[in-house]
């Protein structure tokens, strides 16, 4: 999402999140960080499914084991 998305989302004009970051620098850091974290990571999360619909079952079945034997590695080091 940018900017322009991103200030409507918030129902505010653009040159107020410019002003935020010069007048008001931790309300813009605030508000930036909770665009990167969870639009932005929408947006990625968005494409991963829909690349994701794309596979056959027995290819989803296989992605999904790889990712739990991953995760469940990570949690044993």
């Amino acid at each position: 999402m940018n900017i322009k998305e991103f200030c409507n989302f918030l129902n505010i004009s653009e040159p107020t999140i410019y002003n935020w970051r010069t007048d008001k620098p931790n309300l813009y850091k605030i508000v930036m960080e909770y665009k990167k974290e969870k639009i932005d990571n929408t947006d990625n999360l968005s494409e991963m499914l829909k690349y994701f619909n794309k596979l056959s079952e027995k290819e989803k079945e296989f992605y999904l084991a790889d990712i739990k034997a991953r995760i469940l590695k990570k949690e044993l080091e």
